[in-house]
């Protein structure tokens, strides 16, 4: 059987593995091989209290109801109890816009690599601003960012229409010795990746770096590295809304930014850039999966949030 299986390992030449993908394709519905995914748009803005109404309101969302007692909730959470600001402030942080890539699963035949290609994205996109609030230098740390939203638009245009869409806080915890990240929405009306039966595995992972100074020198690097969210769903019978727990006890305590030594706490401090992450698997077709099991394996070390989408589309 060993020999058997390593005859077949070397014995799938490009032509027999283009012939098999095309035979895989075409047993896909029509309405599902004519879907093509391109290049999409996604930006990341870091929400200070004060502009959460007018961040939330900004990219509707298809099928959410604004004034639903959810919507209300996820605007006090991020709101942070302070007052609404009617103009927009100088503290609004627009995110990097980045190109979703594809995950290359099996680069040793050019022909599985890019169908299998289709049924998995990554999309990303990083923010910077101050992330605590001014105050005299004895009083105690206080946040000035509170929530961060990652929108991913349908495709690379000027189009405002929203495939994903999802918003965390990030909050100082009440002892204020960490940050307290938890998922509050996630909303998906378009995958980024192809699926056979319409399910995807989808994972979300934030990421703080900073750049502070203690007494004697300087220092950049990683404050954290979370997944935030994991879910299996199916998008058939139309878009995936979800909202999460708002209680204190939800959420996962993380490292807090670094305040650097001697700084002027009058003003805003506390540089940071968080990155959000969302890995999108979809259904592969068994014609597929199989003969990527043929093929040797890719040796290729993949992201933490690949592989957080991975497990989530086993367990459930």
């Amino acid at each position: 059987m060993r020999g058997a299986r390593g005859w077949v390992r070397t014995g799938c030449t490009l032509a027999v593995c283009a012939l098999l993908v095309a035979s895989a394709v075409a047993a896909d519905s029509p309405e599902r091989s004519q879907v093509t995914f391109g290049p999409t748009r996604a930006v990341l803005v870091l929400i200070p209290g004060a502009e959460a109404a007018r961040a939330l309101a900004q990219h509707k969302l298809g099928g959410v109801d604004s004034s639903s007692a959810q919507e209300a909730e996820l605007l006090r959470e991020c709101s942070n109890g302070e007052t609404q600001s009617s103009v927009a402030s100088r503290f609004f942080f627009l995110g990097v816009i980045t190109q979703t890539w594809q995950v290359l699963l099996h680069p040793v035949a050019v022909a599985v690599r890019d169908e299998l290609a289709k049924y998995a994205s990554v999309s990303s996109a990083s923010a910077s601003g101050d992330y605590y609030r001014a105050a005299d230098s004895s009083a105690p740390l206080n946040n000035h960012i509170s929530c961060l939203r990652f929108t991913r638009f349908v495709n690379a245009e000027a189009g405002e229409d929203v495939a994903l869409d999802f918003i965390a806080s990030v909050k100082l915890d009440t002892p204020r010795d960490a940050i307290r990240l938890r998922p509050l929405r996630l909303y998906i009306s378009q995958a980024g990746a192809k699926s056979s039966n319409g399910h995807y595995s989808v994972a979300i992972s934030v990421r703080a770096n900073a750049v502070w100074r203690d007494e004697f020198s300087g220092h950049s690097g990683q404050v954290f590295e979370q997944n935030a969210a994991a879910e299996s769903l199916d998008l058939k019978s139309g878009p995936f809304l979800k909202y999460y727990p708002t209680d204190a006890q939800s959420g996962t305590r993380l490292p807090i930014v670094p305040v650097s030594f001697g700084l002027d706490r009058t003003q805003d401090f506390g540089r940071a850039e968080f990155t959000v992450s969302v890995a999108e698997l979809g259904t592969q077709p068994a014609t597929l999966k199989l003969l990527a099991d043929m093929l040797p394996d890719p040796n290729e070390k993949m992201s933490g949030t690949v592989i957080a989408a991975a497990i989530v589309g086993q367990i459930h």
